[in-house]
C-alpha cells in the first residue's frame, strides 16, 4: 500500500498524482454554500502549497435533483482542483465528489481531513494513484545508466534483517522482485536466468547427485534444478528468510519446487557454509544479488576458492557474473583469480529484457569437464522449458571480442 510520502513519491518518478475524494453525509447547507466552497478551495491550496492560476470558478446548475448543485474548478500551477456538491433528492445528507490533480506532490490524507472538516462530512473515501509512476534501477558502480519500468502498484515494502526488499505489480512485466534497489525478476522473463543458470552446468555434469544452490530465495533454481532426474539432493542456502517467504506469496510459480522432497532450506551465509562441506557437491550454483550489501563476498577469491573445496573432483560451479557492459573491472578481476583456481574457466550470458543491459552473465568453472560436451539425450528429455535449448547453450559462450580479450578466454 502507499504511503503517499514525498520520498516515495520521487522514488516511484511519478509525473504527477490524482486524489479522488468522495465525501459521505456532509452537512447540507456547507455543499449548497457557494462562499463556503470558494473558501475551501482557498485554504485547501494554501495549505496543500498549490499556486493558484485565476480565481474558483463556481456555478450552480442541473435541473435533475439527483446531480443538481455547485460545480467548482480552480486552475492552480501544476494542475487543476474539481468538484461538484449536491444534496441529492431527500435534501437531508449533502455529498461531494473531488478530483485533486497535481504534477508535483502533496499529502491526499492531510487534504482529505481538511476537507471533511470544512464540510461536516461524516467519513469519506479516498483514492490515490500516480501518474506514469515507474520503478528505475541505477546501477551503483555506473552512475548515470538506469532502466526504467512502469509500475501499477507497490505490492511490498520490508527492511529485512539484511537488505530493502520490495515487490512491485508492473504494467507489462507482471509482478517484480528488487533488492536494494537492483531487479532480480520479473514474471514476464524469470525463466530465462533460472534456466541458463542452472541447465547448463547440470548437462555438462554426467551425474549429478547432490546440488548447492546459494541465493536464489525465490525459488526458481531450485525449480528448475528438481526437472533433472539424477539429482538426489538439493540444497538451498539462502541468508534471507523473509525472501523465501515474500516469494512463495507473490511468486507461486517460481517457488512451486521448494516443497520438493529432495530440497533442504539452510537460512545461513553461503560464505560460511560453504566451508564446512568439504568434497560434497556435484554442483554449486551461486545465485546471488548484485555485489552490494550481504553478496559482496560473494564476488571474492577466497569465497570461490572455498567453492572449489566444496566439490567434488569433477564438480561444476556456476555464479550469476553480472553485465560484461557494465562490470567490466569486476568481471577482469574475477576472470583472473578463476583462471589461477580452475582447471576450465568460462564465461557465458543470456539475454534478460529487465536487467539493466539486457544481458546477464555467468562464470562457469570446472574442474573437469569442457561446457562445449554435454548430454543433448538430456537436455531433451527436461519438460517445461522456454528458452534453453542445445543451440542456445553453445551460443551462450560465445562473446564479442572486447571481452575476449578483458578476461582472455
Amino acid at each position: 500500500m502507499y504511503e503517499h510520502t514525498k520520498e516515495e513519491y520521487e522514488r516511484f518518478k511519478a509525473w504527477g498524482m490524482l486524489t479522488s475524494l468522495d465525501l459521505i453525509e456532509c452537512d447540507p447547507k456547507k455543499v449548497e454554500s457557494k462562499e463556503t466552497i470558494e473558501k475551501w478551495i482557498i485554504d485547501l491550496c494554501e495549505l496543500i502549497d498549490m499556486k493558484r492560476y485565476g480565481e474558483p470558478h463556481i456555478v450552480y446548475f442541473g435541473e435533475d435533483p439527483r446531480v443538481s448543485g455547485y460545480s467548482a474548478f480552480q486552475l492552480i500551477e501544476t494542475s487543476a482542483i474539481t468538484g461538484h456538491f449536491g444534496i441529492g433528492p431527500t435534501g437531508k445528507k449533502g455529498y461531494a465528489y473531488i478530483d485533486i490533480f497535481s504534477c508535483k506532490h502533496f499529502d491526499p490524507y492531510k487534504a482529505a481531513e481538511f476537507t471533511k472538516k470544512c464540510f461536516d462530512a461524516k467519513d469519506y473515501k479516498i483514492n490515490t494513484i500516480y501518474r506514469k509512476a515507474s520503478f528505475q534501477e541505477e546501477s551503483e558502480t555506473e552512475k548515470g545508466r538506469a532502466i526504467s519500468i512502469g509500475i501499477k502498484k507497490l505490492l511490498e515494502d520490508v527492511k529485512t534483517p539484511y537488505q530493502h526488499l520490495q515487490i512491485f505489480d508492473t504494467v507489462y512485466f507482471g509482478k517484480m522482485l528488487v533488492l536494494d534497489g537492483a531487479i532480480m525478476l520479473t514474471d514476464y522473463d524469470e525463466f530465462i536466468y533460472h534456466e541458463m543458470i542452472a541447465h547448463v552446468p547440470l548437462l555438462v555434469h554426467p551425474n549429478p547427485k547432490h546440488v548447492l544452490i546459494i541465493g536464489g530465495g525465490d525459488g526458481g533454481v531450485v525449480r528448475e534444478v528438481a526437472k533433472h532426474k539424477t539429482v538426489e539432493e538439493i540444497h538451498l542456502c539462502e541468508i534471507d528468510k523473509v525472501v523465501v517467504d515474500m516469494c512463495k506469496k507473490h511468486f507461486p510459480k517460481v517457488s512451486s519446487a521448494l516443497s520438493d522432497k529432495r530440497v533442504k532450506i539452510f537460512y545461513e551465509d553461503g560464505s560460511k557454509f560453504i566451508k564446512e562441506r568439504k568434497g560434497y557437491y556435484d554442483v554449486i550454483i551461486v545465485d546471488s544479488s548484485d555485489p552490494v550489501g550481504p553478496a559482496v563476498p560473494l564476488f571474492k577469491e577466497n569465497f570461490y576458492r572455498d567453492l572449489k573445496d566444496a566439490t567434488t573432483d569433477d564438480g561444476i560451479i556456476v555464479t550469476q557474473s553480472e553485465s560484461m557492459f557494465y562490470h567490466r573491472e569486476l568481471l577482469k578481476e574475477m576472470s583472473e583469480f578463476n583462471r589461477r583456481l580452475f582447471p576450465i574457466y568460462k564465461y557465458y550470458h543470456a539475454n534478460v529484457p529487465t536487467y539493466p543491459s539486457g544481458v546477464i552473465g555467468f562464470s562457469f568453472c570446472s574442474k573437469k569437464y569442457d561446457p562445449m560436451k554435454f548430454d543433448e539425450k538430456r537436455a531433451a528429455q527436461l519438460k517445461g522449458l522456454q528458452y534453453y535449448t542445445p543451440e542456445i547453450h553453445r551460443a551462450a559462450f560465445a562473446l564479442p571480442k572486447f571481452f575476449k580479450d578483458l578476461i582472455k578466454v
